[in-house]
């Protein structure tokens, strides 16, 4: 398939042309699996690996590595279907999160890409919060967000769950699907031009597999049925995975996540909640935080019931979530700043006493 069915542009080709001097060529990662990948190429699918070398520059930054949606430079290896990754090209987009547990470090789940698609269920599992969450995950990636409200045969009132969808969604789009059915495929699918590509998040049992299955045309993915117990779904996608479409476009499919931990948080949160950003200029001050400031427009606007309190109560609680996730990237960096500082002086010393002995 040619490089621009796969996303490649102008702009790829000025980026690329130190690498195609030294005879290297351009592939996309299509599949991840720790050092070693699936890329696609202008005319194959071969398996490429990350040279010591790389492995090396990247140890103290493992967002650097190769990630699924990534360009990449790569090496052919003579008479074999393989290749060595060389440089991983600067990405326009990721959408990143924090990883599991206490640690303060980043995972990116996808690069380069145009849109991506946050998939909710209309049933029992909806959630407002994980909701906004994610709208600040997909605001932060770069690329744009659009909620996909996914099972529409299972809800009762699907008025009223578009609504509380749409509330929460701020000026991001809301789009009401049926993978089962068929219902609104076509405009997902018109969200979708060729050369784009596009990333499916969302917790497991929301259905990413079964819509890209009807995308694509026949069951590529596999599915299971969700649990009647708790209506909690099970993972079927155990690892991100590039589709390339019949009609066009790319596909990123990602595992179910359980959390969404935000990470490197600017400017997503005003985009999740445009309505409490247009008020915040009425405040008295700059820095206000909209909790018990007086001359707050933010809280003048709730208690007169013009911004609902839920919806404010939601933006608190994840201003603070940020502010806390800032300051533990701030003590991060300083501890790997001070592990650095002290590997050097622990080289120096060394060097210094062989300079002596000899």
């Amino acid at each position: 398939m040619g490089l621009t069915k796969l996303g490649w542009n102008a702009e790829r080709d000025e980026q690329f042309a130190p690498y195609l001097a030294k005879g290297f060529i351009p592939a996309r990662v299509a599949v991840e699996d720790k050092h070693f990948y699936r890329v696609w190429t202008v005319d194959a699918e071969i398996t490429a690996q990350v040279t010591g070398k790389f492995i090396h520059e990247t140890r103290r930054d493992h967002a650097k590595l190769p990630k699924v949606g990534d360009w990449v430079a790569i090496k052919l290896v003579p008479n074999e279907e393989k290749a060595a990754i060389q440089a991983v090209l600067p990405r326009t987009t990721e959408i990143t999160r924090k990883t599991s547990g206490r640690s303060t470090a980043a995972q990116i789940l996808a690069t380069n890409i145009e849109t991506v698609f946050l998939v909710t269920a209309a049933d029992p599992t909806f959630n407002t919060a994980r909701l906004e969450r994610m709208l600040i995950m997909g605001h932060e990636s770069g690329a744009r967000p659009v909620v996909i409200l996914n099972k529409i045969d299972l809800c009762d009132d699907l008025e009223a769950k578009l609504a509380e969808a749409t509330a929460a969604a701020g000026d991001a789009l809301v789009l009401a699907v049926c993978a089962l059915t068929g219902r609104g495929m076509k405009k997902l699918a018109a969200l979708i031009k060729p050369g784009d590509t596009v990333a499916f998040i969302g917790t497991s049992g929301v259905g990413k597999s079964s819509l890209i299955n009807q995308l694509y045309g026949e069951d590529l993915m596999p599915t299971l049925e969700v649990r009647e117990s708790d209506a909690k779904g099970r993972h079927t996608t155990s690892w991100r995975e590039m589709i390339f479409l019949p009609k066009g476009g790319v596909v990123i499919d990602t595992p179910g996540m359980r959390e969404f931990h935000l990470w490197g948080v600017s400017e997503g949160s005003r985009e999740t909640f445009p309505e409490i950003e247009a008020l915040t200029p009425g405040c008295r001050f700059r820095d206000c935080t909209h909790t018990q400031e007086k001359e707050c427009a933010v809280l003048a606007a709730v208690a007169a019931g013009t911004l609902p309190r839920e919806r404010h109560e939601s933006f608190v609680k994840l201003q603070r979530e940020i502010s806390f996730l800032r300051e533990a990237e701030k003590q991060a960096g300083w501890k790997n700043r001070r592990k650095s500082d002290r590997v050097a002086h622990q080289v120096f010393n060394k060097s210094v006493a062989h300079h002596v002995q000899k």
